[in-house]
């Protein structure tokens, strides 16, 4: 039994090697595959999307709707990059490996490990000339479902920035029974992309005024949700 202890490691390495480098390829592809077969919408009566397009944005959308967010953040703002934050989980590497393919970049971390490292590194970002885009699951990784956690809303307190909500609805669509109802979109569907309208950044970096700002952020994103 013991020879056998140095062949398996290296050969359980191997494999997790193997699906690091090969999976995200195929992962993006069958996302722009089911991309193909979908109708796309676009409801965005602020014209969020086509002003301050110098400026970077705040993007905030619910856990369930991740699938297809990088498809549309590169069909809808061509040319922009967005830094998402995303669990140092060994999903949360496959997931950044597939986003990085659509132009978003992982910043990674979590309420549950490297938060604060990651949302520093959000905030950092967003000092800079030519900053990318923030986006934020406020409900990920582990919920509670559609509730809003301090994370955005540390991140808009900090910058000034106001938090854009977005969402998708799907005329047609799996939901899975995980935590979040996981939505997947049946191919021929109409994916209607809803954005804003805009919140107001809270008024200060005080978690204890961040209530109205939660609140407020988690009924626009419940109403366009629907």
């Amino acid at each position: 039994m013991e020879i056998d202890h140095p062949l398996v490691e290296p050969e359980a390495l191997r494999v997790k090697k193997f699906l690091a480098e090969k999976s995200p390829p195929l992962v993006a592809g069958l996302i722009r595959l089911l991309a193909w077969t979908l109708r796309f919408r676009l409801e965005d009566p602020e014209k969020i999307f086509g002003r301050d397009l110098e400026k970077p944005r705040i993007f905030a959308f619910w856990h369930n709707r991740i699938l297809m967010m990088p498809f549309l953040y590169e069909k809808y703002c061509p040319g922009r990059r967005m830094l998402m934050m995303v669990s140092r989980s060994r999903d949360g590497e496959l997931i950044t490996q597939v986003m990085s393919r659509f132009g978003v970049d992982g910043a990674r971390g979590s309420t549950s490990k490297g938060g604060a490292d990651a949302l520093r590194e959000m905030i950092r970002e967003l000092e800079k000339k030519g900053a990318r885009d923030i986006g934020i699951t406020p409900d990920g990784p582990r919920g509670p479902r559609c509730k809003v956690q301090d994370g955005v809303l540390a991140v808009a307190a900090a910058s000034g920035i106001p938090i854009t909500p977005v969402t998708t609805r799907l005329s047609w669509k799996w939901e899975l029974s995980s935590w979040d109802r996981f939505q997947i979109p049946i191919p021929g569907a109409v994916c209607c992309l809803v954005v804003g309208p805009s919140v107001p950044p809270p008024p200060s970096m005080d978690p204890d005024k961040f209530g109205p700002t939660r609140e407020l952020l988690e009924t626009v994103l419940a109403d366009k949700s629907v």
